[in-house]
């Protein structure tokens, strides 16, 4: 039996994805532990997982004047580089120190695009396996060339987004790591600091894992054989959450309604969200459920045509709509696509505005609105679209059809064991 650890901090989002890729190794007999925020160890407990210990509450975090900001402002990639910047330098190493403890023990580490700088040394220190596990692509080539933030240039011209992305994205997280990176390598670990180059050349040869349907983002031709592409890691709960009696009457009482929500993405004024959501609601004329999510979204008096949900499993309430309309985060944008029904996406920030292009380049949902310009007309106009437009209905419908036919769980465990 081999032990694994994940180092999983994030959102429900980057969470949940770690969660399900743990229960599918601890059903082939691995110990596995998953370090995350605070506030999601009953939960990884309740998957018959080992919650590590950490100071860190992601939705303390996320609430916090820097993580209001962060969701506020993240739409300028500068900005969000600068207020994520400021998060680690006040939060970095206390993270790094929980991961490091974390590691202790260990056979393999799993980590993603938020750790991947620093984990790289530890595993050297430790002496064992490393496997990156994220939920993004991660690099960038001329034949596929993607910009994960909102970067002002047309993706039809893959030689400029080959640079963009091989200038600032692919660097983007030495810059926000590397200085933490160099001081878990000198003063925690006793090795040697490195340049941006050296770590790059580390984490370009660690087994690279890509949790996401190859159908939504085709693999790279030219990416190096130790890149791969699994598949999507659903975890479904539904046989462990029993609906509520008013949301079962309120699913027969009329046609399929919107999901609305917006996960964790807190902001400044969710009540002013809140208007603004019910106002498209009501000049869409379709029914909807609001998932209250991290802000609260629909904390008021409700028309008869709309359902306050605090949450619900994505992958029992999904498959039920009309629509789902949300932030764009990677796990929800994968739930979305497995439901087969049109998605409109509101993308605040980081890799949210790239599902939001997939998801309209696919054809299966109308063109993202960015967060900061989003209207109820413009939210109205997106859910009547996803609604009515049978072509687009039909491509979600046979994009759903081909994620839920994957085995991206079954992939990812193959090449963990064989990296172990």
């Amino acid at each position: 039996m081999s032990v694994i650890t994940f180092i999983a901090y994030g959102t429900r989002g980057d969470v949940q994805p770690a969660v399900a890729l743990g229960q599918a190794l601890h059903q082939r007999g691995h110990r596995v532990r998953i370090l995350a925020g605070t506030n999601f160890a009953d939960w990884i407990r309740q998957h018959g997982l080992v919650p590590l210990p950490t100071q860190i509450d992601m939705q303390a975090l996320m609430a916090s004047e820097g993580g209001r900001d962060w969701v506020e402002k993240g739409h300028n990639p500068v900005l969000q580089l600068r207020i994520m910047g400021q998060l680690l330098e006040k939060h970095g190493m206390q993270i790094a120190r929980d991961a490091w403890d974390a590691c202790q023990g260990s056979d393999l580490i799993v980590s993603s695009f938020t750790s991947d700088v620093y984990a790289v040394g530890m595993a050297q220190k430790l002496g064992i396996a490393h496997v990156s596990a994220p939920l993004q692509p991660t690099l960038f080539t001329s034949k596929d060339g993607r910009t994960l933030l909102n970067a002002p240039l047309p993706n039809r011209i893959s030689w400029i987004n080959y640079w963009f992305g091989k200038l600032f994205i692919e660097t983007a997280a030495w810059s926000l790591y590397g200085n933490i990176a160099n001081r878990v390598r000198t003063e925690m670990l006793g090795l040697p600091a490195q340049t941006r180059a050296e770590n790059r050349e580390d984490r370009r040869r660690m087994t690279i894992i890509h949790g996401y349907s190859p159908h939504v983002v085709p693999h790279p031709p030219d990416w190096p054989a130790n890149f791969y592409t699994a598949g999507y890691w659903f975890l479904d709960e539904n046989g462990q959450w029993p609906p509520p009696g008013d949301l079962l009457n309120f699913l027969s009482a009329g046609a399929p309604p919107v999901a609305i929500g917006f996960g964790s993405m807190t902001g400044r004024n969710p009540q002013k969200m809140s208007e603004l959501v019910l106002e498209a609601v009501q000049l869409s004329g379709q029914r909807a459920i609001l998932l209250a999510g991290w802000a609260g979204l629909g904390d008021r008096q409700l028309p008869k045509s709309v359902f306050r949900l605090p949450s619900a499993p994505h992958g029992w309430l999904f498959p039920q709509m009309a629509a789902v309309v949300h932030h764009g985060g990677a796990g929800t944008t994968a739930a979305g696509l497995r439901a087969g029904v049109p998605s409109v996406l509101v993308p605040h920030f980081a890799d949210q505005p790239f599902w939001g292009q997939r998801v309209a380049t696919l054809g299966v949902g109308p063109k993202a609105i960015m967060r900061p310009r989003l209207t109820a007309h413009k939210l109205a106009s997106g859910i009547d679209t996803a609604v009515s437009h049978q072509s687009m209905r039909q491509k979600a419908a046979e994009l759903g059809q081909k994620i839920r036919a994957e085995d991206g769980l079954g992939q990812a465990v193959a090449w963990i064991e064989k990296a172990l």
